[in-house]
């Protein structure tokens, strides 16, 4: 039985939807890494982080002087990816979000680069800390 006009159609608006939601997907779905720098002075107590989300626990990492970690991750379907870190350093703490999936909407970063040092914390977004970071939370 040759292909109806109507099959034709119907195949072609199928392939379509599909390629739709896919696009949809793929641009809720983007790619982010999260960088963790210590930059305390060399004789500083080393800062211990713990950094989780709703549904990924990245764990503890103690960071010595110069050290860094970092993780990789893409946001939900739903664009509510949220991801928090709580920081130690000797007797003070300090927790704040480090990822909010409205920030991917507002402005799209593909890396978020984290500065610890004496004073607080720092925000960039090249692969390194460089003199664009701006502050975003201090020890107090």
């Amino acid at each position: 039985m040759p292909p109806t006009r109507i099959n034709v159609t119907l195949f072609f608006l199928i392939l379509l939807s599909f390629n739709f939601i896919y696009g949809i997907e793929a641009r809720k779905r983007r790619s982010h890494t999260i960088k963790v720098f210590n930059r305390m002075s060399q004789d500083a107590k080393p800062v211990t982080v713990h950094c989780a989300s709703g549904d990924y626990d990245v764990g503890n990492h103690t960071l010595y002087y110069r050290q860094d970690f970092n993780w990789q991750f893409k946001t939900n379907f739903w664009g509510t990816t949220l991801f928090f870190c709580r920081f130690w350093w000797g007797p003070k703490t300090k927790a704040f979000d480090v990822f909010k999936a409205k920030w991917d909407r507002d402005e799209y970063h593909h890396t978020y680069t984290y500065e610890v040092n004496e004073q607080g914390f720092y925000l960039g977004y090249d692969e390194e800390p460089s003199d664009q970071m701006h502050g975003v939370n201090n020890w107090e």
